[in-house]
């Protein structure tokens, strides 16, 4: 007894290190559509900073719990920044290093499927900047974010030069930074020591890139330089950005896009997305108070309509998505082409 009520004391008398606070972020949305499926999704976050005596910073951040659907389930990042630069550990980009040096645009992103716009995987990554020169490098591991067989072990690295308006930039990828997909898939991205390499240089509106890349594989042909230029044009209420480049594909040459944006008013926006296989995206948003309306006309023919009410925290929205046409993409993605269906969804945030 003695004992411990000296060891309290003793522990009572030492300096309590400081608790950096925590932020608690989290949702719940459940859906229902008319073909009978019902889904609910939980989601809860936790996020935590700290500067240290060092002057650098801690952050860390974790999901408790995810959707099943999300690649992101039971996954957390580390980091520590300072002078030398950001150090993450834990859940990365699966291509972040590749993409920092692809100045051009030329390889495009890694994604699981047709129809994500992101891959992750764990593993180590670091950038740091001096002067102009900026550069990034990552290790992704054999085991990915989702946990699925298959992820290949990847180094990567980039570098880009920033002077008066021209950048020069430089990347360099191992392994496939993702390779889940099956073949057919329809995806695109980071290949097996695959290298590229770029420029880019702004005339004020105008940007103007060019930049040719390498494939190891004997079954690709490594792509021409690629030479493209936009242009972003903003008068009063209409946006307009243009797009050229002289690649399109293996067998189909130059490539174009307009994105227009118009605003008849702080309540009616109407979009518009035309590109060089004449197939257009048409998005009309009517906004009253805490109602937003939605339709649009996708680029391969459907329509899409919604009406979403904003009731701060909790939002309920009621919508009908037309069919989409694709490649179904391989097992353990969780994701399939699209069936046409109407729904109604409720998500609560905190």
């Amino acid at each position: 007894m003695n004992k411990t009520i000296i060891a309290l004391a003793i522990a009572a008398a030492l300096p309590v290190a400081a608790q950096a606070d925590m932020t608690l972020s989290g949702s719940v949305n459940s859906q229902y559509r008319n073909t009978g499926v019902s889904d609910t999704d939980a989601r809860l976050s936790a996020a935590v900073s700290e500067v240290l005596a060092n002057g650098m910073t801690a952050t860390a951040a974790f999901v408790i719990l995810a959707d099943t659907d999300d690649d992101t389930e039971n996954q957390g990042t580390v980091s520590l920044a300072g002078d030398f630069g950001t150090l993450h550990a834990g859940e990365i980009d699966a291509d972040g290093a590749f993409q920092a040096g692809d100045v051009a645009g030329i390889v495009s992103d890694t994604t699981y499927s047709t129809s994500s716009t992101a891959s992750k995987a764990q593993g180590i990554s670091y950038s740091g900047a001096i002067a102009g020169l900026t550069v990034a490098a990552q290790v992704n591991a054999t085991t990915n974010a989702a946990k699925v067989a298959g992820a290949l072990k990847s180094t990567q690295m980039s570098a880009t030069y920033d002077l008066s308006g021209l950048t020069v930039g430089y990347s360099y990828a191992s392994a496939d930074a993702d390779n889940r997909a099956s073949a057919g898939a329809g995806h695109d991205g980071v290949k097996e020591a695959q290298s590229v390499f770029g420029v880019s240089y702004s005339f004020g509106d105008l940007v103007v890139s060019a930049g040719k890349q390498n494939l190891k594989s004997a079954a690709s042909t490594s792509p021409d330089a690629v030479i493209s230029a936009s242009y972003t044009m903003a008068i009063d209420a209409l946006s307009v950005v243009a797009q050229m480049d002289n690649y399109h594909s293996a067998t189909d040459s130059n490539d174009y896009q307009i994105n227009m944006s118009f605003a008849l008013n702080d309540s009616i926006t109407l979009s518009s997305e035309i590109d060089k296989n004449k197939t257009t995206t048409m998005v009309a948003t009517y906004t009253n108070g805490e109602v937003t309306t939605t339709v649009a006309k996708t680029d391969d023919g459907t329509t899409d309509a919604s009406i979403s009410v904003d009731m701060g925290n909790a939002d309920l929205t009621i919508g009908r998505v037309g069919a989409r046409s694709g490649t179904s993409f391989a097992a353990g993605n969780n994701r399939s082409n699209a069936a046409e269906y109407s729904h109604v969804s409720y998500k609560v945030s905190f």
